[in-house]
């Protein structure tokens, strides 16, 4: 049972996600951008959803 806790320890890191907007790479958390929840761009403040797949 220990092993999928540490598996989804693992999963949780960032990755970069590009903005519409202004085309800036800004940095997210994997588990923010699989459930497809919204992302705000540190930039320009836009709020998007990432059509990245992971």
């Amino acid at each position: 049972m220990s092993d999928r806790k540490d598996g989804k320890a693992r999963r949780n890191f960032l990755i970069k996600c590009p903005c519409p907007n202004c085309s800036k790479d800004s940095e997210h958390s994997y588990t923010r951008v699989q459930k497809g929840s919204l992302l705000v761009c540190p930039y320009c403040s836009t709020m998007f959803k990432s059509n990245q797949k992971v």
